[in-house]
């Protein structure tokens, strides 16, 4: 590692031992794009993690050293340092012989929550950059293989990497074909209770106009039958009323006219003028229970005896006096 040089790691040696109190991990990546990396490893800021680099030795030594007791509880500081190898490290190891490489460095809070800093920085091997310029001088043209069959390519071999890749993108796409099948269901679904909805509520909407207009004709009808019915208890009132004006403002010559058109002797004539001149005698016989005893036979019967009888009754006679006390009488017959 002491061959291979890092530019811009400065601001981040200077960095880790800033935030040496709020660090959680440490995390390297090396940049294979403009906008991608991949990621290469993570180590807690803790001895745990950082115990084999609290040292700045060699690999090599660093089970020896894991054994020594001052480096279980080192202090901030140290971590920091033990980072900054780390990150060397871990890049260098990352190189797989080629001349420069570029990394990205990041900080984080515990858990995660927060990116502290971030930085890129570039590593660079001097023996190989020296081997990519001597790779600068023309090259001898190699003689044509002499056997014309293509050679056999070898295999593909897939990592599990790539395995679990694939399988996650055919359960994505499985996925997204299961919504959007569910998503076309529920949109027919609903369509459907749509329309049904609709074709209920245009038969209730005619069930209720049909209703309303039955309604109005039953009021209609109503109206019309009070109405007539005033009408004819107005003019039975006016008849009889002009009736009752009539017999009593022409007298005999009424009785007359009313024999002779109506076909009615005097004495019913004579009748209907005085009962048309008594008005209790008029609302008794209005009452619908007198006009159903007058209508019973029995009921006519009883009335004119009793009729009769209050006509045969003496009117001349004196009222009967009544008899003296026995107390009186006795007092009178001792006089």
């Amino acid at each position: 590692m002491q061959d291979i040089t890092f530019e811009g790691l400065e601001t981040t040696d200077r960095r880790l031992r800033e935030l040496a109190d709020d660090l959680g991990y440490v995390s390297l990546a090396e940049v294979t794009g403009r906008h991608s990396c991949e990621a290469l490893g993570r180590a807690d800021f803790s001895a745990t993690d950082l115990a084999p680099y609290l040292v700045e030795v060699e690999p090599s030594e660093l089970g020896e050293l894991a054994e020594i007791g001052d480096l279980d509880d080192p202090s901030n500081e140290e971590l920091a340092r033990a980072a900054s190898r780390w990150v060397r490290q871990a890049a260098a190891a990352n190189m797989a012989g080629r001349a420069t490489a570029k990394f990205k460095v990041c900080l984080w809070r515990p858990k995660g929550d927060a990116l502290l800093h971030s930085a890129r920085f570039v590593a660079r091997n001097p023996m190989h950059l020296e081997a990519d310029e001597a790779d600068d001088y023309p090259l001898v043209a190699a003689p044509q293989p002499t056997v014309a069959a293509p050679m056999p390519q070898p295999a593909m071999i897939v990592g599990p990497e790539e395995r679990v890749w694939g399988a996650l993108g055919d359960g994505y796409t499985r996925l997204i074909a299961l919504a959007q099948g569910t998503y076309s269901h529920i949109a027919g679904l609903q369509n459907t209770a749509i329309v049904v909805l609709n074709g209920q509520n245009q038969r209730l909407q005619r069930l209720v106009e049909e209703l309303s207009g039955d309604l109005i004709q039953l009021k209609i009808g109503a109206y019309e039958v009070e109405s007539g019915r005033r009408t004819d208890d107005g003019e039975a009132k006016v008849r009889e009323e002009l009736g009752r004006q009539f017999i009593s403002e022409l007298g005999t010559l009424g009785r007359v006219v009313a024999s002779a058109k109506l076909g009615l002797s005097p004495e019913l004539v004579e009748l209907f003028e005085t009962v048309n001149a008594s008005p209790e005698l008029l609302d008794a016989l209005r009452s619908p229970d007198v006009r159903r005893l007058l209508k019973d036979e029995k009921t006519r019967k009883e009335l004119a005896e009793l009729l009769k009888m209050a006509a045969a009754a003496p009117t001349d006679a004196p009222p009967a006096k009544d008899p003296a006390p026995p107390v009186e009488e006795e007092l009178r017959k001792a006089a």
